[in-house]
């Protein structure tokens, strides 16, 4: 029923625009095109977000909003033209069609193996055919069957009606080599996504699956192979580009062909680019993607971030992909204030798809380096850790029209704006959500170590994972002493050796305590200040080479670091800023309720608890959180 209506409207517009001036079919035209660019949709988003990852370093988001705008217009004007063809002939054609370069079309004529035009969804494409046939070159057209049965044989006919022959959905594939065999033209659109069969070619910069199939019919038959593009210059005011010929020889790689068809298309893309068909999905298959990390400049926060990394770069890799088939890329966020950036997060709820484009909340909040930066950056996933970024994530993944993964909750109202939720149960307690992956622990980089003769650590060896201050907790003189006299008390009894890292939050004064006690001390490995250290594998090395692990309880990346090796865990507290409970309690309080971990005091029973552990030889528990992880990581793809 929709089809018959769509074929009578389209019969209507026909009779209307045959006796209406074309300047005037064009102008509606161009209005139409706004009208459809508002109410449009997903399709909006797509086109958009193409453009984006075509243009991102080279245009700014107003320029690429204008040029999604201008490239529904050139479209809806591309339609009115095809309604009116029946009032195209020679005399329109020689007044608003110019040809530059004919002299290649002329290479053709005669050669037994015929000719294929290869052209684009590029300007009014249609039109190109039919001043190809009126300049008296015989063309057949494959043209991609429309769903609606009625409405596509009624554009055959208007196609057919200016000379050129359709080949339509099941013709024996020998008839097109027979065209072509007989001297005639082929003309062929080969720029949109072929699929799971196509080639990878590199267009834009990302590989696209290209149709082989026009290069295969050259090189079999012989054919010229003729690209060529229409840009509209004004109005009703055309011209087509002749591109130089390709010949294929029959034992010629396709590829080099493929690929400088490509590099023409782009070339024209550039000299126009709202010409083009952006609302198809043409890199729909490609297998390359870019992963965007925030940074907020915590180092906890990036190692969780890169965690997740690690699991999307194993399941890409399981999926068949190879490691080249994903970019990831940094990002430092730097907002103007801490009130820039409370304002951001308290509107994030309000963020819609409606911000692709408009970007002044994001310009608002960060300082104005770091907006220009982040604007350039094209991401089909981004990733980011903590409520500071739920905001910029939310905004980011709007531009970019991408899938996003939070670790940390990002508030009731942002829950379901988020593809996947990592949120360690201290965070998230329990949820229905399916986007939310509840874990016992903080994503780290950290893997359990497997015995071997290469890896087994001394008989007696500790690691120290010394933590600093926050708003909750603090490391008084007292505290530091003794954790630095439990340390040399436990190794002078049991003759071992042991390692020390501090956090780039640790005071000064803890810091000077623990050096002047320990660092000199025979015994000690390594001692490695933690805010002048930029040996990323610091904390993994010592978690190697330590059999038992001591770290405070204040630092929830650092446990998680810790009890992911697979090594036995004793965890201390800070002294407390506060009387209330905190997060960081709660959480090493249910480690322990688990089995994960044991709580101590700084003292004797840290020194005797430390001492069983190390008499300890049963095995430890680890939690299962990267498989859980790794079953949600199919939401991100």
């Amino acid at each position: 029923m929709l089809d018959l209506i769509a074929s009578i409207i389209v019969r209507g517009l026909n009779a209307f625009f045959h006796v209406m001036p074309m300047g005037f079919n064009l102008w509606l035209g161009r209005r139409v095109g706004t009208l459809v660019c508002f109410l449009s949709g997903k399709r909006k988003h797509v086109t958009y977000a193409n453009m984006k990852a075509a243009f991102s370093k080279e245009k700014s988001p107003r320029e690429i909003k204008r040029l999604t705008k201008n490239a529904y217009r050139n479209m809806t004007q591309v339609f009115m033209e095809i309604v009116s063809l029946t009032k195209v002939d020679g005399k329109y054609l020689e007044k608003y069609i110019e040809v530059s370069n004919e002299k290649h079309l002329e290479k053709t004529i005669g050669n037994p193996g015929g000719m294929i035009l290869l052209s684009a969804h590029f300007g009014n494409w249609e039109l190109a055919i039919v001043a190809g046939v009126d300049r008296g070159y015989e063309l057949h057209i494959l043209a991609r069957d429309q769903k609606m049965k009625r409405l596509n044989e009624l554009f055959n006919l208007l196609r057919e009606s200016k000379g050129s022959t359709v080949i339509r959905k099941g013709t024996d594939i020998k008839q097109i080599f027979r065209v072509l065999r007989d001297g005639k033209g082929l003309g062929i659109l080969a720029d949109q996504n072929a699929g799971a069969n196509g080639m990878l070619v590199p267009f834009f910069g990302r590989p696209a699956s290209s149709a082989a199939g026009p290069y295969r019919f050259a090189q079999k038959t012989g054919a010229i192979i003729i690209p060529a593009f229409i840009h509209r210059k004004k109005g009703p005011y055309q011209n087509i580009i002749v591109e130089e010929p390709m010949m294929i020889g029959k034992d010629d790689d396709l590829i080099p062909f493929m690929l400088k068809y490509n590099r023409l298309l782009e070339k024209h893309i550039r000299m126009d680019p709202d010409h083009w068909l952006w609302m198809h999905k043409r890199w729909k298959v490609t297998p390359l993607k870019k992963i965007l990390v925030l940074d907020d400049g915590k180092k906890g926060h990036l190692n969780q971030s890169l965690a997740i990394v690690e699991q999307i770069k194993k399941y890409r890799i399981e999926e068949g992909h190879k490691e080249e088939d994903m970019e990831v890329e940094i990002a430092e966020i730097r907002f103007k204030s801490k009130m820039h950036r409370t304002i951001l997060n308290l509107m994030s709820p309000l963020i819609t798809s409606n911000c692709q484009g408009r970007l002044g909340l994001l310009e608002f909040a960060l300082d104005e380096e770091c907006f220009q930066d982040i604007t350039k950056k094209y991401a089909d996933v981004i990733i980011s850790c903590g409520s500071a970024m739920v905001g910029v994530n939310k905004v980011l993944k709007m531009e970019n029209f991408a899938r996003n993964l939070t670790i940390l909750d990002p508030g009731f109202f942002n829950r379901r704006s988020f593809n996947v939720i990592v949120a360690p149960c201290h965070d998230i307690a329990r949820s229905k959500q399916d986007n939310i992956v509840i874990t016992e622990l903080a994503p780290n980089l950290i893997e359990p170590q497997v015995p071997s003769l290469e890896s087994r650590v001394p008989e007696i060896s500790i690691g120290l994972l010394f933590g600093g201050e926050n708003k909750y907790f603090s490391f008084g003189k007292e505290l530091t002493r003794s954790v630095a006299e439990s340390l040399e008390s436990i190794i002078e009894k049991k003759d071992g050796c042991f390692y020390v890292t501090t956090s780039r939050r640790t005071s000064p004064e803890s810091e000077k305590i623990l050096f002047d006690r320990l660092s000199g001390n025979k015994r000690c490995r390594k001692f490695i200040i933690g805010r002048g250290d930029t040996d990323k594998n610091t904390v993994k090395e010592i978690l190697k080479q330590s059999k038992v692990i001591l770290v405070s309880g204040e630092s929830i990346s650092m446990v998680s670091e810790a009890i992911s090796s697979g090594k036995k865990v004793l965890v201390f507290m800070p002294d407390k800023k506060t009387e209330k409970g905190t997060k960081y309690e709660k959480f090493v309080q249910d480690l322990q309720s688990k089995g994960y971990i044991k709580i101590v005091s700084p003292g004797k029973d840290m020194s005797d608890d430390v001492i069983r552990s190390l008499e300890d030889e049963s095995e430890t528990i680890v939690p299962d959180d990267n498989n859980k992880i790794y079953e949600k990581l199919y939401k991100l793809f």
